[in-house]
């Protein structure tokens, strides 16, 4: 007889934190007793966003995805949470009926979609804001034009609400572009180590960065289209519980009209190009 999975229960004095924004997530929690507040540090002001209460979920994003935790979470008073941990509730997943399965996934790649949707639209635009704030900061010195990693960090948070992990993100994007250098330094008044962004080309700098944020934004309209537009083989047979060749034999005998089957163009051409005509013969 196989033993029930139990999952692990966890319990939190008033005040404590729970996991940080920009921690590593990988679990959800469910509350059991008490409450949590979810909140994140803006203009060193403390913002609440949201509070959740006994029964109700709450970073459900660990179990669907591994992206950075977007807020802080802490017990408002002592609460008891269940832990879900994101292997756990796959494997349990995978044990339940054939047709809860594909559903599940298929709302789970539903939600990853929208949620990286509203993460690369949002990341995508504070990474122009970003590159527009440094060249704001700038400040040459000795013919190097230098921006404090800290001083950038704080007016980031203090003039976009921008976290952490999001500057950090758009400093990697300029990174791969070569437009920027990180490097630790001594401060000449008080001489302690500290990190610093060299700009190394300031005069395309900004021309360049927003060339990149156009180029991102015509890859995130195109990629909607791809993703929320149409339903691929895959996703259409398990909305309707079937196989993939079920559906092709009846496209093939007329009772599902042809004319509603797409390729997406690019990926197709790509495809026929490695093809002969041979082959479709």
């Amino acid at each position: 007889m196989s033993k029930e999975k139990t999952y692990s229960i966890e319990t939190y004095t008033q005040n404590q934190v729970i996991f940080n924004e920009g921690d590593e997530s990988k679990c959800a929690y469910l509350i059991q007793s008490g409450s949590v507040e979810i909140f994140r540090i803006v203009n060193n002001s403390h913002v609440i966003v949201n509070t959740i209460k006994e029964g109700e979920l709450f970073g459900e994003l660990g179990i669907v995805s591994s992206a950075p935790r977007v807020a802080s979470a802490k017990a408002s008073e002592k609460t008891r949470l269940i832990k879900f941990d994101q292997n756990d509730v796959l494997n349990d997943l995978q044990k339940s009926p054939q047709i809860i399965k594909a559903l599940t996934h298929l709302l789970i790649k539903r939600f990853e979609i929208l949620d990286n949707e509203l993460r690369e639209q949002h990341g995508t635009d504070m990474f122009i804001k970003i590159a527009y704030l440094i060249e704001l900061l700038d400040t040459p010195q000795h013919d190097a034009h230098i921006v404090s990693y800290k001083s950038l960090t704080n007016m980031a948070k203090k003039l976009l609400n921008a976290t952490k992990v999001e500057v950090d993100n758009a400093i990697n994007n300029l990174l791969k572009l070569s437009l920027i250098h990180v490097e630790k330094i001594i401060d000449e008044k008080t001489r302690q180590e500290k990190h610093v962004i060299k700009i190394l080309t300031p005069q395309s700098f900004t021309n360049v960065a927003k060339t990149y944020y156009e180029t991102m934004l015509k890859k995130d309209q195109e990629r909607k289209i791809g993703e929320m537009a149409f339903l691929d083989l895959s996703d259409m047979a398990s909305q309707l519980g079937v196989s993939e060749e079920r559906i092709l034999n009846r496209v093939r005998s007329g009772e599902i009209p042809s004319g509603l089957i797409y390729f997406h163009k690019d990926s197709i051409e790509k495809w026929l190009s490695k093809k002969t005509r041979e082959s479709f013969e």
